[in-house]
């Protein structure tokens, strides 16, 4: 058994044309083929923090379906961070974590009962400032370590450039990098925000930033996904 997992900073909808087309978001996703989506800036900024779709519209158009992580506030997301889920995968529990800085950010973290076993996901945004960062990325390695049987994947928007920032140094002492082309921005590609991390249990099947036409124009940054099995140690008793 495997499972797969994509990020997508959607940007609010708006492509490079400058325009907010929620179906074009969609019809991406649709491709992904994932059976976990964390989506970054999926919310209207000055709207209350309305989100872009409805349950219906996303799981008519792409069979997933949305995951409210924090219940307490608007729309489906947390700091624009959603969570679109394939059936028969089931939520155990969800909640969502402010990060530490000055900067509205934040994270959620879901407990699953997915295909290959009980998992911890954490999807994220993080912030522009490097100091902040790494305290965020602390906060997000110490909520990885506790997940069920110490499983669990922290996919998302980083806002770290380079092979290896420091900035998040405390996510590789805790977890395995996915190792993925640069992402952002989608004119031309130079910067790798968009990254995850894995625990030690699992193993990596096959990786990619997901490209093409329409992609290009749905957004600023491409796709990332990942596709995981259980490593076969991990399963003996």
């Amino acid at each position: 058994m495997h499972l797969t997992v994509a990020s997508y900073n959607i940007r609010k909808a708006i492509g490079r044309d400058g325009k907010r087309d929620p179906g074009r978001i969609l019809s991406v996703i649709s491709g992904f083929g994932a059976d976990i989506v964390a989506l970054q800036e999926a919310d209207f900024r000055f709207q209350g923090r309305k989100a872009i779709f409805t349950r219906a519209e996303i799981t008519a158009a792409t069979g997933l379906v949305a995951v409210d992580v924090s219940p307490t506030s608007p729309g489906l997301g947390w700091h624009g961070n959603m969570l679109l889920l394939r059936p028969p995968i089931q939520m155990l529990a969800v909640f969502d974590i402010p990060l530490p800085g000055l900067e509205p950010r934040g994270a959620y973290v879901a407990d699953l009962d997915t295909p290959i076993g009980p998992l911890r996901f954490i999807g994220a945004h993080l912030g522009l400032v490097g100091r902040n960062r790494r305290s965020q990325a602390g906060v997000l390695a110490d909520q990885a370590r506790q997940g069920p049987e110490g499983r669990a994947i922290v996919a998302g928007d980083f806002n770290a450039a380079g092979d290896r920032p420091g900035s998040l140094a405390p996510l590789r002492s805790a977890l395995s990098e996915v190792r993925m082309p640069a992402s952002f921005p989608t004119r031309w590609p130079l910067f790798r925000f968009d990254r995850m991390f894995h625990s030690a249990d699992l193993t990596l099947e096959d990786s990619s930033v997901i490209d093409g036409e329409e992609v290009r124009r749905a957004s600023d940054h491409l796709p990332i996904r990942a596709r995981f099995r259980v490593t076969a140690d991990a399963t003996l008793d």
